[in-house]
């Protein structure tokens, strides 16, 4: 029997489906043309969430080091973006110690218009949060709870009190600072199946008063695979559906392709930032390459993964994704937020245009005053 979560996730994915063979059919693609990247400052965590890939990663859990990070902005920023995404593949901001710094470079650097990231919350102390909500640049932030109590958080999160105990005195910390805030904040619930439908317990209860401050707050219990990473079987008897991503219906190249590119806090670049936890969508590496030569028309790793997904060939990763969003479905937020969409040769054009803006700009800077008369 389908269960209700899942039963509606697939309805939508149908609806998806009429649009999306539509729009290949008249050849309508729906690609930003300059999208976000994503950025890693840590790989590591303090929780070992049943559902998340985390504990089964092999790639190394590490922090970025700091003039690898203004390096790697400096190189997006004379790319063209804007907007950085700093949540983690597998991990949480705040677990880098050093996180304030990289914020406070974000938030210097002229080129850099606004960041945004996912974080548990359960990190930050009181001065971190006092700090965290005065960042201008900080354009949105999420916090996910795992759990709606004690208990199941500790059981979700694979936790202790003492760390359930440290969220919820950072949310009472940070209730009274939504003035601050505002709107810049969003709560997502993941819970289990009996999770109460009214705020009946006291997590849920402190959560309300987040809702009724005008903060969003959104419940899910339906968790994705991680690319096939994850299963039912490893919730210990939790009330916690795994979407089976392989029913997901993929016609065309994924837009995350275009905007979830993410460096690693290795420096490792990968095609997507959602759920390729051991790396096998690298198209390069940024101590071996600037970044112009790696997310490039010019690079045929990053171009023949498209193809591929073009055509329909999906690496296992890919096809075990819960994530996927074809560039042929023309998608809400691009709508609200307005932005610039077009096709593949349109996103490549503009990407070349950028890397030879930077290209030329390297040039110029090199060549001696005497050799430009």
């Amino acid at each position: 029997m389908i269960k209700p979560a899942v039963a509606a996730r697939l309805g939508r994915n149908l609806l998806s489906r009429v649009e999306i063979g539509v729009n290949r059919a008249l050849g309508r693609q729906f690609v930003p043309v300059l999208p976000e990247i994503a950025i890693e400052p840590t790989s590591v965590c303090n929780l070992a969430c049943t559902f998340c890939a985390y504990e089964k990663k092999q790639s190394p859990k590490v922090p970025m080091k700091h003039d690898r990070f203004a390096d790697y902005v400096d190189q997006a920023v004379a790319m063209g973006y804007r907007r950085f995404y700093l949540t983690p593949s597998t991990g949480d901001v705040f677990m880098d110690r050093h996180l304030f710094d990289k914020l406070d470079l974000l938030e210097k650097h002229d080129g850099v218009g606004e960041y945004v990231f996912y974080t548990n919350f359960t990190i930050p102390d009181a001065d971190d949060i006092r700090r965290l909500v005065k960042l201008r640049k900080l354009q949105f932030v999420t916090i996910s709870v795992y759990g709606h109590d004690r208990e199941t958080f500790v059981k979700v999160a694979q936790s202790t009190d003492k760390v359930y105990d440290r969220l919820v005195t950072n949310l009472e910390t940070l209730l009274p600072l939504l003035g601050e805030f505002g709107g810049r904040l969003e709560i997502a619930i993941r819970s289990t199946r009996d999770m109460p439908r009214t705020p009946s317990t006291d997590l849920l209860k402190l959560l309300e008063r987040f809702r009724k401050a005008g903060i969003k707050v959104k419940r899910s219990t339906l968790y994705h695979n991680w690319g096939g990473r994850v299963s039912e079987s490893d919730q210990q008897g939790l009330a916690i559906d795994i979407m089976d991503s392989t029913k997901i219906y993929k016609m065309g190249a994924c837009s995350l392709l275009f905007t979830g590119v993410q460096i690693m806090s290795t420096g490792d670049v990968h095609a997507c930032a959602c759920v390729d936890t051991d790396g096998t969508l690298k198209i390069g590496n940024l101590n071996e390459k600037p970044l112009r030569e790696i997310v490039s028309s010019k690079n045929p790793l990053y171009v023949q993964m498209i193809e591929e997904q073009e055509r329909g060939q999906f690496k296992p990763v890919c096809q075990a994704c819960g994530f996927y969003k074809s560039i042929y479905h023309n998608r809400s937020m691009y709508r609200k937020d307005g932005t610039e969409v077009g096709s593949i040769d349109q996103y490549m054009g503009s990407l070349d245009k950028r890397v030879a803006a930077v290209e030329d700009e390297e040039r110029t800077a090199t060549t001696p005053p005497c050799a430009a008369e």
